[in-house]
């Protein structure tokens, strides 16, 4: 990869040793996962099927820290954000937790930064406890999955404005889960990217990440983006996805990106461990051309040097250093 390129991952995870254990003990005492979690497991099998990936089980010992920090240098990632995931009322324990992504950022503070989350049902503790993660733990995002917690709308005034709030003064961005859902178990309605068009007129001063490309309301969403200046899209995931399966339709989506919104609004992200194959994804953005027909008909214009930079890592870096 060339060196006038800094790749910053805005989405990833990491499995948690003890979660296996978690799981293996159950299937040894002979627990049969109810259906919600269960599906959930086949759910996130599927998609990472879609993308290539070969390994049977949620939690493996290919997905740890180690793995994830060995695949960051081996695709030249300078850094990555850790994003929390909880969905402890679907598995019966939190996938990802504040403290271990804290933990993960403080033995590799030159490699990962942090985005926490907190269950926005627990009202006045919630805010507490966001401002613990902040300020006591180190984190320095703020993630909101509208999947997780039992499900919300993303502009509900009376269960999110105050976290929204703490977060415009706490001068952290906040990471929103929107468009495709993490499994057929939850409420494509919770995740419309529309809703937050709300949040950036009521919050001016908050950076707004919409993740997932808003898919499958992609229009919408690269017109929301558009129209305000606090707010950028992510190609994560669903970029992993149509790059591996259909990769002209994610050239014409590319291209449709930057025409409405411009490169300067668009982050990228892998979603590992759900979507792994970022060599692929990375090899394709360095590589990505518009082919003269595309451009005659239909007036797209070619995708520059500059749009992969900015996408691959200088628009994160205005976010965060």
């Amino acid at each position: 990869m060339k060196s006038d390129l800094v790749i910053i991952d805005t989405h990833a995870h990491f499995a948690v040793k003890e979660n296996k254990s978690l799981e293996l003990s159950l299937a040894g005492a002979g627990t049969v996962p109810d259906y919600k979690k269960q599906k959930g497991f086949d759910d996130l099998q599927y998609l990472k099927k879609m993308v290539g990936a070969t390994q049977e089980d949620f939690v493996d010992d290919n997905n740890l820290l180690e793995d994830y920090l060995a695949c960051m240098d081996e695709n030249q990632i300078a850094m990555s954000w850790v994003h929390q995931l909880s969905f402890e009322d679907v598995y019966g324990y939190e996938v990802l937790s504040n403290e271990k992504i804290a933990e993960a950022v403080r033995a590799h503070p030159d490699k990962l930064r942090g985005f926490a989350s907190v269950n926005p049902y627990k009202g006045k503790e919630a805010l507490a406890e966001l401002d613990y993660a902040i300020k006591t733990l180190g984190m320095q995002g703020f993630k909101l999955n509208p999947n997780d917690y039992g499900g919300f709308v993303l502009n509900d005034q009376e269960l999110l404005y105050p976290l929204y709030e703490r977060c415009s003064e706490l001068g952290i961005p906040v990471s929103v889960h929107t468009g495709i859902t993490p499994g057929s178990i939850f409420r494509m309605k919770h995740n419309y990217p529309i809703l937050l068009d709300d949040v950036a007129v009521d919050f001016p001063d908050l950076t707004l990440i919409v993740e997932h490309m808003g898919h499958p309301w992609n229009d919408l969403c690269y017109y929301m983006v558009g129209r305000h200046d606090n707010m950028y899209v992510t190609i994560t995931a669903v970029a992993n996805i149509l790059i591996h399966n259909n990769p002209k339709v994610f050239r014409m989506e590319l291209a449709k990106m930057i025409s409405v919104c411009g490169s300067h609004k668009i982050l990228w992200g892998s979603d590992w461990t759900v979507t792994p194959n970022i060599a692929e994804v990375l090899n394709y953005m360095q590589k990505v051309v518009i082919p003269l027909p595309m451009k005659l008909m239909m007036g797209v214009k070619e995708i520059k040097r500059e749009d992969v930079q900015n996408i691959l890592g200088r628009n994160a870096l205005r976010i965060m250093k």
